[in-house]
């Protein structure tokens, strides 16, 4: 009788959608989970900090491996990053978009002002919020809405948490309105992307990821 090799075995269940999802999902729980407590912990706070960056690249790869066409996965991304980090990029040396503000050094190496990862965040959080609202809206309009106005509050969610970390930081002592005007029409132009290209998919992959980002925040603000 024969009998497969652990790397048979491990290949097999990679294969398979359903253990490989958990797989992913379990991987993005321990990294979350993990990253608030060094968040919260003062004696590792200084330590975690600088591996915020690094959290969300991991996220986008965990993505990347639970999308059902990886190729329409890369595209929207690029087209994410390039509109997202066009737009901060603006912002950041012009004013004229989302406000008068300025990226830290937490998030890792920088272009223009912008941390890099900031691109890969617009991605990720379009996709998850897709997914989600599809999952239970039909109307495309009401689609790019639902997903738009979901990518925004979890932008309000984030804004506390990020000042206090040195992930950026306003002129201001508080967050102008405008930057929630240019987060919410950005957000409508990634989903309208999505939607019309029919490059949104349902995946729990992306939804929970979604929702350890809401988690993540809300528990936060807690602190």
């Amino acid at each position: 009788m024969k009998t497969r090799s652990k790397g048979g075995l491990m290949t097999d269940f990679l294969k398979n959608k359903s253990h490989r999802d958990s797989l992913l999902q379990a991987f993005l729980m321990i990294i979350y989970i993990v990253g608030a407590v060094g968040f919260v912990l003062p004696e590792l706070k200084a330590e975690f900090l600088p591996l915020s960056g690094v959290i969300l690249y991991l996220s986008a790869l965990v993505i990347f491996v639970a999308s059902r066409n990886k190729i329409d996965f890369v595209v929207f991304m690029a087209i994410a990053f390039v509109v997202g980090f066009g737009a901060e990029a603006i912002g950041v040396n012009t004013g004229y978009l989302f406000g008068d503000y300025s990226y830290g050094t937490n998030l890792g190496p920088k272009f223009l002002g912008v941390s890099l990862v900031i691109g890969i965040n617009w991605g990720v959080l379009a996709l998850g919020s897709a997914s989600l609202v599809k999952r239970f809206v039909s109307s495309l309009g009401l689609k790019i809405i639902l997903s738009s106005l979901l990518m925004l509050s979890v932008d309000l969610l984030m804004e506390p948490v990020a000042i206090k970390s040195g992930f950026w930081s306003w002129g201001g002592y508080n967050v102008p309105l405008y930057n929630y005007v240019c987060w919410f029409l950005v957000a409508v132009f990634l989903q309208w992307v999505l939607f019309k290209s029919g490059k949104a998919e349902t995946n729990k992959v992306y939804e929970t990821l979604l929702i350890l980002i809401v988690l993540f925040f809300s528990f936060l603000n807690l602190y």
